[in-house]
């Protein structure tokens, strides 16, 4: 990656990503406005996306690979699953927790698994690559790490670890199999798995 690529998307990195998860981890903006920052970002990326030209396709929005991305992410949220399964027989996960928030599992499943995967796959991705960014892991690393460092407003090295590793994953999918729909819907299904064995408790 050359350095010019890094610098014309560092700006959009720090400003839409490490800015507001840095001011609610700091206490700066309360806890509770997570949420609304989370749409902030999401509609400012959707405007920032068709001032950019990202065509559907460059953004991963398309019928064509639907299936097989639908598959591959299955495999990896059964193993994904398994392993915090592991995690809650060997006591290293507090176990057990449901939210607060009775809305908390549809509006994470419907609405805040697609916006997070659109801003750390889908947008970031096309902003990347336009910034001349060919390496797959620098790819998958700086949309692995921002999609961990927004987890940083919990306080759990826990959670920052594990959503770290999945992001990986799902990074490495999305580079090989790009299409939306496929992550956010397993976005949904491994992080609600992960909400209910106690990672994130202060959902």
């Amino acid at each position: 990656m050359e350095k010019f690529s890094f610098l014309r998307f560092l700006p959009v990195l720090l400003l839409l990503f490490f800015l507001p998860a840095s001011l609610i981890a700091s206490g700066f903006v309360p806890f509770s406005f997570r949420l609304p920052l989370l749409l902030l970002s999401f509609c400012v990326t959707v405007v920032y996306s068709i001032y950019r030209g990202f065509t559907l396709g460059d953004l991963g929005i398309r019928a064509d690979n639907l299936g097989l991305s639908l598959r591959v992410n299955s495999v990896l949220t059964l193993l994904f699953s398994t392993f915090l399964a592991l995690l809650f027989y060997f006591d290293l996960i507090p176990g057990p927790f449901y939210p607060a928030m009775t809305v908390f599992f549809p509006f994470y499943l419907l609405l805040s698994s697609p916006m997070q995967e659109f801003l750390f796959r889908s947008f970031l991705f096309a902003e990347m690559r336009a910034a001349g960014v060919r390496s797959a892991w620098a790819l998958v690393f700086f949309s692995a790490f921002s999609f961990s460092f927004i987890h940083i407003i919990y306080g759990d090295w826990l959670t920052l670890a594990l959503t770290f590793c999945i992001g990986v994953l799902w990074a490495l999918v999305y580079y090989y199999i790009p299409n939306l729909v496929g992550v956010s819907v397993f976005h949904g299904v491994v992080g609600i798995f992960g909400v209910l064995a106690g990672v994130a408790r202060n959902m």
